[in-house]
C-alpha cells in the first residue's frame, strides 16, 4: 500500500485538485486565444502570430475535452506541456512588448500552468 504525504492529501482536498479535474479552465483558454484571432491577424509585433494563436486555442480545446470525457490526467498533461510551450516561445516577446491581449494570454497561461501542472506533477511523480 502506497502511503500518501499530508500535502498530497490536503491537495486533494482543495479546490485547484477540482479545478484540474474540469475542462473549463482550458476552455476558456481555448476562448481567449480564439478571441485574439482578429488582433494576430493584423501582424501586432506584440501579438504571437496568427496560426500560433490558431494552434494553441485547438490544443487548449483539445485537452479540455480530454478532461471532459474524463481522462484528466492526460488533460492536464497536455497542458501543462503545451502552456510551457507557448511560455518558451511568447513570454520575451509579451513582456518586451506589453499590450493587454498578449498580456492576458501570458495570465491565462499562468493560471492553467498553475492549475494542471500541479495535477501533473502529482500524477507523474506523486507529489
Amino acid at each position: 500500500m502506497a502511503t500518501t504525504s499530508a500535502s498530497a492529501l490536503e491537495y486533494q482536498r482543495s479546490t485547484l485538485y477540482r479545478l484540474a479535474a474540469s475542462p473549463y479552465p482550458e476552455w476558456s483558454l481555448s476562448a481567449l486565444c480564439a478571441a485574439s484571432i482578429p488582433a494576430a491577424a493584423r501582424l501586432s509585433p506584440a501579438m504571437p502570430h496568427f496560426g500560433i494563436v490558431m494552434g494553441f486555442s485547438a490544443i487548449w480545446a483539445g485537452s479540455g475535452y480530454m478532461k471532459y470525457v474524463g481522462d484528466a490526467e492526460n488533460g492536464s498533461g497536455t497542458t501543462t506541456a503545451w502552456c510551457l510551450t507557448y511560455l518558451f516561445l511568447n513570454l520575451r516577446r509579451t513582456i518586451r512588448q506589453p499590450k493587454p491581449m498578449p498580456s492576458l494570454l501570458v495570465a491565462g497561461v499562468f493560471s492553467n500552468l498553475v492549475i494542471s501542472g500541479r495535477k501533473t506533477l502529482e500524477v507523474e511523480f506523486g507529489i
